[in-house]
């Protein structure tokens, strides 16, 4: 059996790939590159040749587009067992936006012609990937509407509960946001870094969150669920 610790073990925690068998998983894994990368590091920019899919490991991803007015534009935030960069590999086009770390990430990477080698003997990896998009199809529908029917406390509990749901909670239930500074959450809900600090503001004061030093800390999912 493929142990946690190899890199078909690491395939394995990635739901792309859980449904294969060890025999099928170890030629993936030598197909597969693996490197940490630091916060705030440019893995791809838009107009970029695709040529790599990423998996993560660990750590956050956030892929995001430049405005014309020099900002940027929040499009999706990817975390463990995730993946991204699949678009350009499949449709031959240039990179549609900017991928950054937003954490530490612990990243597999597979180069495009290996990948469309390995699925041309794996179709049922091939379903898996258009079951993938087909989702993410529905979540950039439903970020949309949430752009458009939410307000900025709403959009802003979202995120955070997005963030909280993917971290551990403490013994008394609390859950710590490193790495998210009032700058990275305005370009994440599209709202000015002014506006984020105001609402975060009043989010300590319903005794919602709090800060520890750099940290945010989350003191109920529930009550962030309900402002959504």
């Amino acid at each position: 059996m493929a142990g946690v610790g190899t890199i078909e073990g690491m395939l394995r925690r990635i739901p792309l790939f859980s449904g294969l068998t060890d025999e099928e998983l170890t030629p993936l894994a030598l197909r597969c590159r693996r490197r940490v990368f630091p916060p705030r590091e440019a893995l791809f920019h838009e107009g970029d040749a695709g040529e790599t899919l990423y998996l993560i490991l660990s750590g956050h991803v956030n892929i995001q587009r430049a405005t014309p007015e020099g900002g940027s534009v929040h499009v999706a935030w990817r975390g463990p067992g995730d993946h991204f960069g699949e678009l350009s590999l499949f449709d031959d086009l240039p990179r549609s936006a900017d991928a950054i770390t937003d954490t530490t990430s612990d990243l597999l990477m597979l180069d495009r012609r290996e990948l469309l080698y390995f699925l041309e003997t794996h179709p049922q990896v091939s379903w898996e990937i258009i079951r993938t998009l087909s989702a993410r199809l529905r979540e950039a529908s439903d970020r949309m509407v949430t752009s458009e029917t939410r307000d900025v406390l709403a959009r802003l509990a979202a995120c955070l509960l997005e963030s909280a749901e993917a971290a551990t909670p403490d013994t008394r239930g609390h859950i710590s946001l490193n790495s998210l500074s009032d700058g990275r959450l305005a370009v994440r809900i599209g709202a000015t870094r002014e506006t984020v600090n105001r609402r975060l503001a009043r989010l300590k004061q319903m005794g919602i969150l709090r800060r520890d030093g750099s940290t945010l800390v989350v003191l109920s999912k529930d009550r962030l669920r309900q402002l959504c």
